[in-house]
């Protein structure tokens, strides 16, 4: 099955003569490196987190400062050549990679320095989210972003960013205290409360439509770098009844605590995890101390949730957040392999919505899990209206994160998670993350940016920043008056 994306994805074509007159262009201001077929890190260079996406650019300008950022746009835009562009490349419809066209990589600008007084931590466009742990976690902070150390930053915060700490300090974008943004018209700006307010509201979920970030400076928060987690761990014929004890007891939880599940196709070989039960089809509800490790409230809360339902495996332990928990599924998710996935915010995890989730699991073929993301808590202390991030008021969303390797599969095992999702629909509320947009759900834009009146609002400011749309290969937002 042939991956096919929308017409904002399709870009102008790179020839071997434009490669050239574009490198004669840059010369003396362009410090990075530029990539064409030809070079030897382009088939490296070329790759991305999923490998159902194969995607040749015709040329890739990986830039190691604003100003290279600067001299990529101003090419782009004399040579009308949309680009992508690629932080950590993990999104999963490929968007960070042109195809023919021009990709700007800002994987060379990765720097990462903390203002330990007023615990502000200056991130470069381009940094994966281990970037910022390996800082931020010996200095005993975290910035709230995400639940695996390889993405990106830029992708994650700019589409909203959800992760392990989001109940207790929010989304990723909630975050921001600053933007270094690199225009259309390639003039660099600084974007806060302050000085642009209008865009920075729209880059609080917006993507990247309105230019490209070169750095994010975000507000920091004590933590650890020790975190007390509780893992349970059940058999599928005990799972079922697990999940609704689940449902049932989230939403008393207090925002101190974070308290998630997956069902797994096959347990990997996690330090918790007793040898005969890897490879196994198991439910893993995993919750998370958001406080101090030490703290007795809890580890009795931990206690607590650990002996939910019947589990096969009980374990109660203290990990380092970013060196440990931040890195506990990289393997399961780690690059090359082909993914597909669907997510969906719910309303109402009903015993009926349990047993689709639970009948769909149980032979499931395809490798991966079904995520159950556990939110709430300091997320909807932000109105509505004060972000273009949207939506905010679901306890919990399901991602359908499924894997596999063999090309041969795609139309069986894509057909199997939509029917899924589509059986859930009288369990599921209205709008999804954009972030988590697949390439069969381009027309759901509008959808995930809150609707026609924010979207429309999100459209008069690109009109403003990005007139002529060239920052289309995106979940583009099209300019409106």
């Amino acid at each position: 099955m042939s991956v096919t994306t929308s017409d904002s994805s399709i870009s102008s074509t790179i020839d071997e003569q434009l490669r050239l007159r574009i490198a004669e262009e840059l010369a003396g201001n362009f410090k990075g490196d530029i990539i064409g077929p030809d070079h030897a890190s382009y088939e490296d260079k070329r790759q991305v987190w999923n490998a159902m996406i194969d995607r040749r650019p015709g040329l890739i300008l990986r830039c190691t400062s604003t100003e290279d950022v600067v001299a990529a746009v101003n090419v782009a835009r004399a040579h009308d050549l949309p680009p992508s562009v690629r932080c950590g490349g993990h999104n999963v419809a490929g968007k960070g990679m042109s195809d023919g066209g021009l990709t700007i990589d800002l994987s060379g600008l990765r720097e990462v320095t903390v203002d330990t007084e007023r615990k502000l931590v200056h991130v470069g466009g381009g940094s994966l989210l281990g970037s910022v742990d390996a800082v931020t976690g010996p200095l005993g902070l975290i910035v709230p972003a995400g639940i695996m150390s390889e993405t990106g930053v830029g992708g994650l915060a700019l589409g909203g960013g959800i992760g392990w700490f989001s109940r207790k300090y929010g989304l990723t974008c909630d975050n921001f205290v600053s933007l270094e943004v690199v225009l259309a018209s390639g003039e660099v700006i600084e974007v806060n409360a302050d000085s642009h307010p209008d865009l920075f509201w729209a880059l609080r979920g917006g993507g990247g439509n309105f230019g490209v970030v070169t750095r994010f400076t975000f507000q920091a928060y004590d933590f650890g770098p020790m975190m007390r987690i509780g893992v349970s761990v059940y058999e599928p014929e005990q799972a079922a009844a697990a999940l609704r004890g689940y449902a049932a007891v989230v939403p008393t939880l207090p925002r101190s605590v974070g308290w998630h599940g997956a069902l797994k196709h096959d347990m990997p070989a996690l330090p918790f995890v007793p040898p005969e039960y890897v490879g196994k089809r198991l439910l893993m509800l995993i919750s998370m101390w958001l406080e101090d490790a030490e703290d007795p409230e809890g580890v009795e809360m931990i206690e607590r949730l650990n002996g939910i339902g019947e589990p096969c495996i009980t374990a109660s332990t203290v990990l380092p957040f970013g060196a440990g928990v931040q890195r506990l599924i990289d393997v399961e998710f780690e690059d090359g392999h082909r993914y597909y996935t669907k997510e969906a915010h719910v309303a109402d995890l009903a015993d009926e919505a349990v047993d689709k989730l639970f009948d769909f699991w149980k032979d499931m073929p395809m490798e991966g899990e079904v995520e159950i993301i556990g939110l709430g808590g300091a997320i909807g202390d932000v109105p509505e209206a004060d972000t273009a991030f949207s939506n905010r008021g679901y306890l919990l969303w399901l991602n359908f994160a499924m894997r596999w390797d063999d090309p041969a599969n795609d139309a069986e095992y894509i057909a199997r998670t939509r029917k899924i999702v589509a059986d859930l629909a009288p369990w599921v509320g209205k709008g999804v993350y954009v972030n988590m947009l697949n390439f069969d759900e381009q027309d759901r834009v509008v959808e995930a940016m809150g609707g026609p009146e924010k979207y429309a609002k999100l459209g008069g400011l690109k009109a403003q920043y990005d007139p002529e749309n060239l920052f289309r290969m995106n979940y583009n937002i099209t300019p409106s008056k």
